[in-house]
């Protein structure tokens, strides 16, 4: 049986090598791979550890994951572990679909993805390893089209953690994808070994050194942010008082009237304009016009379609959302946006 399982085993990776191979014209980056069997098993059996350079994979042996096995593994990874090994799945495994989002989101793309992802995928974010690239700009429509890949972290943690006593931390996941080709999904970078319990140590001494300054820096920024409001307010107080002394003097007391209420125009203009933009499902409870400076908050029941609204006006540059959008319990959105109102 154990004869049957190995002849198994080197068919499928030997299948992996040469797809691997047949993607060099993907220029995939140099470095240590550790091949895994089909995801979907309760548990993986034996890996395959290869070296890739220059788009040619090298097998450096297949290892079961027991004692005997994970020894031999780590004698042939001596020299090459620091190389931020990839992990490589056989069998398709990935899944991937084209999204599409306001352009104006493109800053922010990552957040309004996350916040989609259960609508998008059949998996909340935190439940899977995922990546996005922009394949298309649609300028006319206001449209950005995206490409994102998902892996389940059900189908991968196991493996993950059979890995850990071969000191090996993966990178990127690279897997093929149903219809055809493959996918890379990065998993962040590998810390150094045996430099774990000195990040430890380095981070309880940033803690403590934190907890004793709070106070002092809560107090600063106190006192800064005071100063900076009565800062923010002089030009008003300067302001006001001269116009007191210009109309206690009789002196063009109707410009400066004729003035106040041009300004009480550009908000009421503002105010209508939002009026039209914004959908019935949406309500603001807070509304901020300086210098030509807009700030909205409120609620809506989708508010990533906002931005697009506003950005259809032109009297509306640069629509953004200024903080993470939240979800209440009535299923609506907290929102936060802020642009420019065009002269």
């Amino acid at each position: 049986m154990l004869h049957e399982f190995g002849s198994w085993w080197l068919a499928r990776t030997a299948e992996l090598l040469a797809h691997l191979i047949r993607t060099e014209n993907d220029a995939p980056p140099d470095g240590l791979l550790v091949l895994a069997g089909p995801v979907g098993h309760e548990m993986q059996a034996a890996v395959t550890i290869a070296e890739r350079r220059r788009g040619r994979v090298t097998s450096l042996g297949s290892f079961l994951l027991d004692e005997t096995g994970i020894a031999a593994a780590r004698r042939a990874l001596a020299g090459r572990a620091a190389r931020a090994p990839v992990l490589g799945l056989t069998g398709p495994a990935c899944l991937a679909r084209e999204v599409e989002l306001p352009l104006a989101a493109e800053r922010d793309a990552a957040t309004a993805l996350r916040y989609e992802m259960d609508s998008l995928t059949p998996f909340g974010a935190e439940d899977v390893f995922w990546h996005w690239t922009p394949t298309r700009r649609d300028r006319a429509d206001g449209k950005l089209v995206l490409r994102l890949t998902v892996l389940p972290r059900v189908w991968v943690e196991p493996l993950l953690a059979k890995l850990a006593p071969l000191g090996v931390v993966p990178t990127a996941l690279e897997a093929a994808l149903p219809g055809g080709g493959t996918c890379r999904i990065p998993l962040g970078p590998a810390p150094r070994a045996g430099a774990a319990h000195r990040a430890a140590v380095v981070a309880c001494a940033v803690l403590a050194a934190a907890l004793a300054a709070t106070p002092l820096v809560r107090q600063t920024l106190a006192l800064r942010a005071a100063e900076a409001r009565v800062a923010a307010l002089q030009p008003r107080v300067t302001e006001a008082e001269a116009l007191r002394r210009r109309i206690q003097a009789g002196a063009l007391g109707a410009e400066a009237i004729a003035h106040a209420g041009a300004r009480a125009g550009d908000a009421l203009a503002a105010l209508a304009r939002l009026t039209e933009r914004l959908p019935d499902d949406t309500f603001l409870t807070s509304l901020s016009l300086q210098q030509r400076h807009l700030s909205l908050e409120g609620q809506s029941a989708a508010a990533t379609k906002l931005l697009a609204a506003l950005a259809a006006d032109p009297a509306v540059r640069n629509p953004a959302f200024a903080a993470p959008i939240l979800r209440t319990e009535q299923q609506a959105d907290l929102f936060t946006i802020q642009a420019d109102l065009a002269p």
